[in-house]
């Protein structure tokens, strides 16, 4: 029987969503959440962006193609495609069933003006064929809090706070933030409620392991959110060996961050702490008296992006420095394919299709790599990532596509 992608009706959420824990490895959760997912997901399900893929009548495959926003360098929200919850049952691999289903949800999102589809990958190597480009980072750090300290004072103030608190205070920190932070996207579906505790796949709030604390400035004003797990040690020669792990970190400006992290180093049973989501910025550790007790432990790719309507999305952002760029982008799916004339500047941009002859030459997947300004077209171009047609294009294109502000997606989906 021939597999058959389709959009997902209200009715089928149930199977669509015991196909999902499957397909992460959570047999255990099956008839557990599709009421729950019918709730929190309403609005895309009734827009039809869940996507699977039936053998008959068992879901074999699902694709969330959620609709979002994220801000894109210059401080525009553009619209765009989530993708997420993407499973292929075991028993069905190798099929050609992702693609189908990737296939439909491009076309669904080129439908609805989404210049952008973004996702965050489980595995590096499979999304490059579908036109997804590698666009930002985070780093992980270990920081040991023995001999932390700070530089010099720094003002405002750290204190606990509840769930109900913080989804009061912090979403407003995270839209301020989101507001000037490339890569950065909606906080949609009660995201707050579901990550704090206040709501459950079992509909009952729980006790949550979180920690939950507020960094306020001077004036009062919440300025940074800190969440964290606490695991105690061995108690070696009865001495304390906790460990703390950020699980959540906003932070308005590098004071609030390190405020945060100074509030973990100066507890007493913490002998270390690890932060998991820190943008590439590492501005923050100047703060610190001795900035190598904060050692990097990993670099993590994060946000992917396809370019799906190069005139929207050029035209979205802007760009650090003046300049004019033909480019020529190849793409098998079509959505992108051709030689467009761009020409920016911190104020804007216009785009429009060309029959000039190419300053560069591309894949889509190198067009979403470049479009946040993670990745510089000289080092893209090393790599063998994009070429150069007209001496002296790079330049131009390293001068335009930087970002000040170092392009960063907090929220996983």
């Amino acid at each position: 029987m021939a597999i058959e992608i389709k959009v997902v009706a209200e009715s089928g959420i149930e199977d669509y969503s015991d196909a999902i824990d499957m397909g992460f490895y959570h047999p255990q959760n099956r008839g557990k959440r599709g009421a729950r997912r019918r709730e929190w997901f309403a609005e895309d399900l009734a827009a039809g962006r869940f996507i699977a893929a039936y053998d008959g009548g068992r879901v074999v495959g699902t694709f969330g193609n959620a609709a979002n926003r994220v801000t894109v360098p210059g401080g525009a929200s553009v619209p765009t495609a989530a993708v997420t919850a993407v499973t292929v049952t075991q028993t069905h691999r190798r099929r050609g069933i992702l693609s189908s289903m990737m296939a439909a949800g491009l076309r669904q999102s080129a439908d609805a003006g989404e210049p952008l589809s973004i996702l965050i990958p489980a595995e590096w190597p499979i999304y490059g064929r579908f036109g997804f480009g590698h666009a930002t980072d985070e780093t992980r750090y270990v920081v040991e809090t023995a001999r932390c300290a700070l530089a010099r004072p720094l003002p405002g103030t750290v204190e606990f706070v509840t769930a109900p608190q913080w989804v009061e205070e912090i979403p407003a920190v995270y839209d301020r933030l989101r507001a000037r932070t490339p890569g950065a996207i909606e906080r949609r579906h009660q995201w707050h409620e579901r990550n704090t505790g206040l709501l459950t796949w079992d509909g009952k709030p729980t006790d949550s392991e979180l920690f939950l604390a507020v960094y306020r400035d001077e004036s009062g004003i919440a300025r940074g959110g800190l969440k964290y797990k606490f695991k105690d040690g061995l108690w070696d020669g009865f001495v304390p060996d906790g460990t703390a792990t950020e699980v959540d970190l906003l932070a308005e400006d590098a004071v609030a961050r390190v405020r945060l992290l100074q509030f973990l180093w100066e507890q007493d049973w913490v002998s270390s702490f690890e932060v998991e989501t820190f943008p590439m910025d590492d501005s923050w550790r100047h703060l610190m008296a001795n900035p190598r007790y904060a050692r990097a432990k990993q670099r993590v790719d994060v946000l992917w992006a396809r370019v799906l309507d190069v005139p929207a999305a050029l035209t979205a952002r802007t760009y650090e420095g003046e300049g004019r760029l033909v480019v020529a982008v190849t793409d098998p799916a079509g959505y992108a394919e051709g030689v467009y004339a761009l020409e920016g500047g911190p104020g804007g941009a216009t785009v429009k299709r060309t029959t000039e002859a190419a300053d560069l030459t591309m894949p889509v997947r190198t067009l979403g790599a470049l479009y946040f300004g993670h990745h510089a077209a000289t080092a893209l171009a090393a790599v063998g990532e994009l070429t150069e047609d007209k001496p002296g294009a790079l330049a131009v294109a390293d001068r335009m596509f930087k970002t000040a502000i170092p392009p960063f997606c907090a929220t996983w989906f």
